[in-house]
């Protein structure tokens, strides 16, 4: 069936995409670039407010640099969901520039040193605990300019290098001299990731679910969302690119419609 076109022959659903990534693209620039707040924000809703909002589903997808066909599934939903992006990858850029075009929010998925060397590699640009701070802003920096347009960053991987209060101080200096604001994905409960965030004025969210890991269960943890959402007011969750989990999500929209969820951007969750 042919998609719906405007009377200047662009799909209507892809000028929905493009004028609500206008539209964050001018909220991102207007916001300080350092927030007086320093606490995780609660994505529970007060009473009052739970009953005037409907519920909101943020999901960060991650994993993308090497593949442009794997995220076909995902524009093809028109909603504003994050994408994490490695750097260095063959199409890190140009995902960037799409994802902006599709509504979507780039964000630099940076590898970090995790306790199993397994869990960090094989991705170029990746901080490790040996290194000193300027050669860590360096990496930083780098990795940064391989993806030009993200609008944050977050950690893949990382249980060590989260950990570690010196490594994480020189990560986030470099994010917040950049306006950036970070998205902790929490692999360890010794984590000083958001601690830090706090202390050096980043704003951050913090992520602890996982639809897809382990990749078992995942239209149960997909679907589960809606009750969540429903009795929260909120969740934000992630996933990955390549195990299915985009496709489950695709095929279960028209449940989270029928719920009266939103899809919501990451940055809804930021403080402000």
């Amino acid at each position: 069936m042919p998609l719906p076109r405007s009377p200047s022959g662009i799909p209507v659903a892809r000028l929905r995409a493009l004028a609500r990534a206008l539209a964050w693209a001018a909220v991102l620039l207007l916001a300080p670039a350092v927030p007086p707040l320093a606490s995780v924000p609660s994505l529970s809703l007060p009473p009052a407010a739970r009953a005037a909002a409907p519920p909101r589903v943020a999901i960060v997808f991650e994993h993308a640099g090497a593949s442009l066909a794997d995220l076909a599934p995902i524009y093809r939903m028109h909603e504003p969901f994050g994408l994490g992006i490695f750097p260095h990858k063959r199409y890190s850029a140009q995902i960037v520039r799409d994802a902006l075009a599709h509504g979507l929010v780039p964000i630099l998925h940076l590898p970090m040193e995790a306790r199993n060397p397994a869990d960090t590699a094989p991705v170029a640009g990746a901080v490790w605990v040996r290194m000193t701070d300027g050669q860590i802003t360096r990496i930083v920096e780098d990795d940064l300019a391989s993806a030009p347009g993200v609008v944050g960053v977050s950690n893949h991987a990382g249980s060590r290098a989260t950990a570690d209060p010196r490594v994480m101080a020189a990560v986030l200096r470099t994010v917040k001299a950049r306006g950036l604001w970070f998205e902790e994905n929490r692999t360890t409960p010794s984590s000083v990731a958001s601690d830090v965030a706090a202390r050096l004025g980043v704003r951050r969210v913090l992520i602890t679910t996982y639809l897809d890991d382990p990749p078992v269960d995942i239209e149960r943890k997909v679907r589960a969302l809606i009750p969540i959402a429903q009795r929260q007011g909120a969740v934000l969750a992630a996933a990955h690119i390549t195990t299915g989990t985009p496709q489950v999500v695709l095929r279960l929209l028209p449940e989270f419609r029928r719920a009266g969820i939103v899809f919501v951007p990451i940055t809804e969750f930021l403080p402000r």
